[in-house]
């Protein structure tokens, strides 16, 4: 099993919008109809009184193997899902993407 996080750092003013764009986005994905896909769940950040300001929303999707997320990447489906990114003002900082391997 193969763990996707893709992570968004997004300015404070703009987390209630990101939230909404990336419920709306994720339908435009077509995972669910990948080979391979298992889940996705959408993460909005939450802080904890005492701790830095958290701001990074993550996509957390799982596949059955690393060749099914690959082929993803490579599909007209992902390349849908890229079209309509939300304006660089929104970011805080880069995307960035983090794959895990499940140890059996």
């Amino acid at each position: 099993m193969v763990t996707v996080f893709t992570k968004f750092p997004i300015k404070e003013e703009f987390k209630e919008e990101y939230a909404k764009h990336l419920k709306e986005a994720v339908v435009k994905h077509e995972m669910d109809k990948q080979p391979g896909y298992v889940e996705m769940k959408l993460l909005a950040p939450q802080s904890i009184p005492h701790m830095s300001e958290n701001n990074m929303f993550i996509i957390e999707t799982l596949w059955e193997d690393m060749k099914s997320f690959m082929a993803y990447t490579q599909s007209e489906a992902f390349k849908k899902s890229h079209e309509n990114m939300p304006p660089r003002e929104w970011f805080a900082g880069r995307p960035e993407v983090e794959v895990f391997e499940s140890i059996d």
